[in-house]
């Protein structure tokens, strides 16, 4: 095995390199400045003095209005389960293609005072069965967390991988520090990881081959979430309940052609 190029790692600060040449940035737009609509503040207020109005006034009847929204919410969530675990799923298993086929991969890790678990991130990433070549791992750290700096500053980092600062600014969110780090990336393909994650060591592969083999419509694959059970009562629900979210749940919807909400992680983009 080819022994891996370490270097000591750089800090980025603000200024992106330049676009290449026929390839102008774009301007990134943030969603978390955007405000409620008129009409959307109109209706939550006359909600909100409706449910005070009836609480104050017909308690008992405010009591069995929620009651009924919360079994026939509950109904229906058992419903929808129930049909998607008859759902039959259809693997797809695409050619794993060529090392020289595949595309620029970036990945982008925001973290907001995880200096704890700097080292163990660096390793799960470096599992990663990916041309160095074709990888580019951006770890993108807030200007103030300090001690998460000073955390990958002390580690040997592998040439793919890059520490951005996020400038101070408002609001300071993941989506905004991987705002920051989309001006950075190269990847024709983009996908997202959180600092306790430990993707499969194929993933990303996987990934580039269901993209290539499927229409050039298709923008996003969300990889199923799974926690490590152990014999703690709390942690086996949680397993439990990311089973049935992303093993049986989010397939049946995609089958049926329905929305979907993506988890947050280990979501792949097509650039």
């Amino acid at each position: 095995m080819a022994r891996e190029e370490r270097q000591p790692p750089t800090l980025v600060g603000r200024t992106p390199p330049p676009p290449e040449a026929g390839s102008p940035a774009q301007p990134l737009a943030d969603g978390a400045h955007r405000r409620l609509s008129t009409a959307q503040m109109v209706t939550l207020g006359g909600l909100a003095i409706a449910v005070l109005t009836l609480a104050l006034t017909r308690p008992s009847l405010l009591a069995e209005l929620c009651r009924w929204t919360f079994m026939v919410g509950f109904l229906l969530s058992a419903v929808i389960k129930l049909a998607a675990a008859c759902t039959p799923r259809v693997i797809v298993t695409p050619p794993d293609p060529e090392d020289d086929a595949l595309p620029v991969y970036t990945v982008i890790c925001p973290l907001f005072h995880e200096a704890s678990v700097a080292a163990e991130l660096v390793e799960n990433l470096s599992r990663l069965h990916y041309p160095r070549d074709r990888l580019q791992v951006l770890i993108a750290l807030e200007a103030s967390d300090h001690a998460t700096q000073a955390a990958f500053q002390a580690l040997p980092l592998p040439t793919f991988i890059q520490v951005l600062i996020v400038p101070p600014g408002s609001p300071q969110t993941k989506p905004r520090a991987c705002n920051h780090a989309l001006e950075w990336a190269r990847g024709g393909l983009v996908v997202i990881y959180d600092a306790e994650d430990a993707p499969h060591p194929g993933q990303l592969r996987e990934a580039a081959a269901r993209f290539a083999a499927e229409r050039e419509d298709l923008a996003c694959l969300q990889a199923p979430l799974r926690i490590e059970a152990d014999r703690r009562f709390i942690g086996d629900q949680f397993a439990l309940e990311y089973a049935v979210q992303f093993e049986v749940l989010q397939p049946a919807l995609a089958r049926w052609g329905l929305p979907f909400p993506l988890g947050g992680t280990s979501n792949h983009f097509r650039g």
